[in-house]
């Protein structure tokens, strides 16, 4: 098992392709689909974490680099960048404690590397696992995604040096 992360700029052609194959494993949209919403969403200095086993990409991750602004008492307090954690996909053969457990450490370690707070969005039923490996649930009242439409919830990691109050609110940006 091998771990790597790696810029958009720096994906060659193959692994983009194993990348897009197993995203549709789960959101089946089609390759076209998943082609089109990468080239319009993955930013060149973003990053892919790739599980690699038989130099074959099990598991995956993208980080992106994004801006969030935070609003305390209604004024923009301070606009800052976090890493957005998003698409968490494994091979089902893979989908288990023990190979979830090593991804998410690396995931974890290079959230850390980037010395940016992190954000994601998931459904409910995902809650727990994201919260064994530290993240933390933000109250629906304290943010907002103002361009991403899906009703989800609200989780950050790495967020310590920042003001958690229930007059801040947190404008997280998906695709900018």
């Amino acid at each position: 098992m091998e771990f790597q992360s790696i810029k958009t700029s720096e994906l060659n052609k193959k692994q983009i392709d194993q990348i897009l194959n197993l995203k549709n494993i789960h959101w089946k949209h089609g390759y076209e689909s998943q082609l089109t919403w990468f080239k319009k969403n993955a930013l060149l200095d973003d990053s892919h974490n790739l599980m690699l086993i038989n130099n074959e990409i099990v598991g995956y991750t993208f980080l992106a680099n994004r801006s969030l602004k935070m609003f305390h008492l209604n004024k923009i307090n301070k606009k800052v960048s976090y890493t957005l954690f998003a698409t968490l996909i494994l091979s089902e053969k893979y989908r288990n404690f023990f190979y979830v457990s090593k991804f998410m450490k690396f995931n974890s370690k290079i959230i850390y590397k980037k010395n940016n707070p992190s954000f994601l969005l998931c459904h409910e039923h995902n809650l727990k696992l994201y919260k064994f490996f530290g993240w933390s649930s933000l109250d629906i009242s304290n943010f907002k995604v103002p361009d991403h439409s899906k009703n989800l919830k609200g989780m950050i990691y790495n967020f310590d040096n920042f003001k958690k109050d229930k007059n801040t609110i947190y404008n997280f940006y998906y695709y900018s």
